[in-house]
């Protein structure tokens, strides 16, 4: 399988070349080239990984590849984009609705030549300013650019939240593909790919075991298309909670027995949980700990925190202070040709931002759930407003608002497209984008199709879990039967607690959610630990380049701090 794809326009051979050094550095081998009349595509494969032809495709009136599981119309791989060549002359031309998985596609047809990602952009696409260059690799990307100058809010917004929640990314000369669009690579410029919105028609429902029933032949097609491009080569995380068992019981209805893991030791709950439930029906499983097999690891020193952000390209959701287990784990899940499955995105179908059935602003979703620091992390007057501004502003355009629109009250509908198409395009995507430069990865529980279908359902329907232990029960009753970490069985529903507990937490104001989150910092203690401060800033002394903006003490916890040091890591270390 192909790990990464590079694409350079006419125009910048330096910039070309600096590109493809980066990539060299991040472990990649060269495969695939591919010209044509006005720019060349080189693909990129890990030298460990085999099958490197498998995910390119060529055909008399031109050639395809991917990066990342992809599938249209119920064929995978190779097969989908010999079908897409036959097919397709265009994005607009190609059924959004059967074109499934994580993945980026490069589409060449006579004068057309496309590169676009899957259709809520769960593969981050980067690009230069001059629209010279495409990766899949951002710090491949930021290479081309030859320019290491941060965009602040960026920054900001990736320390605070783990991902730039904007096009913009912490390279200033380097942008996302913005979602729902593909690029013109014979123009250079990029093009919407649904001129209406992603939005589109759902299905009437009026119950909630009708809403069950609406979802149900969805996510059996897409663990049906899972369990034929990789039969008895699946695995998948279990814990106690929703999104991980939804996942094993799709597997289980379609007679896979995934290969099993779960995170955490020998007092954790989850894997108290998950390992019965292993045990009652058969399948093995793993305990993965990874605090033991880091402790058993030297700490990273600036050599290894380079080889980890060459790893992660660069910024990874968790940051780059990792002595060895995040990466093993990482390589683990897909090893011997196996696809890696994930639960992310599942909060679809529940009450993701915890809010009743009410019209919100931008502004108020950002401090509902995007305000869980300490304002006074910020060192200028400005910043906290600055950031909420920016974060609303980017709420707003992913549900069809414009600049000046940011203040309006959401439909409730928009409200519930902000999780997949903002928290999920950004952050998740973030965590995506570097899984499929490593191996076989999908979130399959979230995708155009069950997203417009859930947005439009009654919130009610959400709460506590209600829809998804239907969708459980439906799948395997014996999965539904055991016990989870919400205190109920899935196939019991939400018992008078959980669903009383949801309610509560469904009444805290918006406005007021910043002061709850700071009490319960001032109870519960914060911010990253001095030994963590102490020991990264001996390996990079003097002023940290976030200094100016934000007091590094204060941030909520190691990771945020892990974040920020894996800024310093790439703007020092680095080379553009």
């Amino acid at each position: 399988m192909l790990s990464a794809l590079s694409v350079s326009l006419a125009g910048n051979e330096a910039g070309s070349r600096r590109a493809e050094r980066s990539l060299a550095m991040q472990g990649f081998a060269p495969a695939e080239r591919y010209e044509w009349e006005g720019g060349t595509l080189q693909t990129w494969v890990h030298p460990e990984q085999r099958g490197c032809a498998d995910g390119f495709v060529r055909s008399p009136s031109g050639g395809a590849c991917w990066v990342g599981p992809i599938w249209y119309r119920g064929r995978f791989g190779n097969d989908a984009l010999a079908l897409l060549l036959d097919e397709v002359d265009e994005p607009s031309e190609i059924d959004e609705t059967k074109l499934r998985g994580n993945f980026a596609l490069f589409l060449h047809k006579r004068d057309s030549v496309w590169l676009l990602n899957d259709s809520l952009g769960f593969v981050h696409v980067y690009g230069s300013v001059d629209r010279l260059f495409h990766s899949t690799s951002w710090l491949a990307a930021r290479a081309y650019v030859g320019d290491s100058c941060v965009d602040e809010m960026a920054a900001v917004q990736y320390v605070l939240q783990g991902a730039s929640h904007s096009e913009q990314t912490v390279a200033r000369g380097v942008a996302k593909l913005p979602l729902g669009h593909a690029i013109d690579l014979a123009t250079g410029h990029v093009r919407a790919r649904f001129p209406m919105g992603v939005w589109g028609g759902s299905p009437t429902v009026t119950t909630l075991e009708s809403a069950r029933e609406s979802i149900e032949p969805h996510l059996r097609t897409v663990f049906g298309e899972v369990a034929s491009a990789f039969p008895g080569r699946t695995s998948a995380a279990l814990s106690g909670g929703f999104d991980s068992r939804l996942i094993v019981a799709g597997l289980l209805a379609q007679g896979e027995r995934p290969r099993l893991f779960v995170y955490g030791d020998s007092a954790s709950g989850d894997v108290s949980v998950a390992s019965e439930i292993a045990r009652a029906e058969g399948l093995s499983i793993r305990v993965v700990n990874k605090d033991a097999m880091n402790l058993e690891l030297p700490e990273p020193d600036l050599a290894e925190l380079v080889r980890c952000a060459l790893f992660f390209d660069g910024l990874p959701t968790d940051g780059i202070d990792d002595p060895g287990a995040d990466r093993r784990t990482r390589k683990e899940q897909s090893i011997g040709g196996s696809i890696a499955l994930n639960g992310g995105g599942g909060e679809i179908f529940r009450n993701f931002f915890h809010l009743p059935d009410r019209r919100y602003r931008p502004r108020d979703l950002v401090r509902a759930f995007y305000r869980g620091f300490d304002g006074a992390v910020f060192r200028r007057r400005s910043g906290l407003a600055d950031y909420e501004s920016a974060m609303a502003e980017s709420i707003g355009r992913s549900v069809g608002l414009g600049p000046s629109e940011d203040d309006r009250l959401l439909a409730r509908e928009q409200t519930e497209w902000v999780y997949p198409l903002f928290r999920c395009h950004h952050w998740m995507g973030a965590n995506n984008s570097v899984a499929v430069r490593h191996g076989s990865f999908v979130t399959p529980l979230v995708d155009l199709q069950s997203a417009r279908i859930a947005t439009m359902l009654p919130l009610e329907w959400k709460n506590a879990g209600r829809l998804e232990s239907r969708l459980i029960t439906a799948f395997h009753p014996g999965i539904a039967s055991h016990p989870s970490s919400y205190g109920f069985r899935f196939s019991e529903g939400p018992n008078l607690r959980a669903r009383l507990n949801e309610w509560m937490t469904c009444q805290r104001p918006a406005f007021a959610r910043p002061a709850i989150n700071a009490m319960r910092r001032r109870l519960r203690g914060s911010g990253p630990s001095t030994r963590l401060v102490a020991r990264c800033r001996s390996l990079l002394p003097g002023e940290w380049l976030l200094d100016p903006l934000l007091d590094l003490d204060r941030l909520p916890d190691d990771a945020a701090f892990a974040r920020a040091l894996s800024v310093e890591v790439v703007t020092r270390e680095i080379a553009p």
